[in-house]
């Protein structure tokens, strides 16, 4: 969605692509979970989410859309991939988990505790919109900021408002507590 005010309209696909990979890197950091539960807990969400891992990888990332996309380097690409990495961070955040944001040389977590992992209208938002996007060429920026404004509004109640109960709770990210024990990628998780 962050793509569309700015590197879709400048480099088309390959400006999208490109955020989207500077947008997904952080998560790279999961690659801890191969060393084992206990390094996983301590290293996912601060190796690939605090101000220098992210100001690292949008670095890499432009310098990657400079080699295969021959995109300019210049502040414009970097700033872009810097706000994707943020956006993920950010969004992180508003989970149960913490962020890590001065790793490796503090310990200094943010954590909103509004939304559950795995929220099933979090999803239907980020997918209608995907599909909007999609569908309704030449309207990418009304799109991208309602997708953006629904989000932040569903947010905004998630954080005022009571937790929720019966089948909200379930679609709200219940569901995959109630998940039967065998379930491969939940008991990895």
């Amino acid at each position: 969605m962050l793509a569309e005010f700015g590197m879709r309209p400048r480099f088309g696909w390959r400006g999208t692509a490109v955020m989207v990979a500077a947008g997904i890197a952080p998560d790279l950091d999961v690659v801890a979970k191969l060393a084992g539960d206990q390094f996983f807990w301590q290293l996912h969400h601060a190796l690939g989410h605090g101000l220098l891992p992210i100001s690292m990888i949008a670095a890499a990332v432009a310098g990657i859309g400079r080699a295969v996309f021959k995109m300019p380097w210049d502040g414009f690409v970097f700033g872009w991939c810097l706000v994707a990495a943020a956006g993920h961070v950010l969004t992180d955040a508003l989970y149960w988990w913490g962020i890590n944001v001065l790793w490796p040389f503090g310990r200094v977590e943010i954590c909103f505790h509004v939304l559950e992992y795995l929220d099933l209208l979090v999803l239907a938002i980020w997918l209608i919109g995907a599909v909007m996007l999609y569908r309704t060429s030449g309207r990418g920026r009304a799109v991208a900021a309602t997708t953006l404004g629904v989000f932040a509004i569903y947010v905004g109640l998630r954080a005022v408002l009571p937790p929720p109960t019966g089948v909200w709770h379930w679609l709200t990210g219940g569901w995959m507590y109630a998940a039967p024990q065998g379930t491969p990628v939940l008991d990895w998780w």
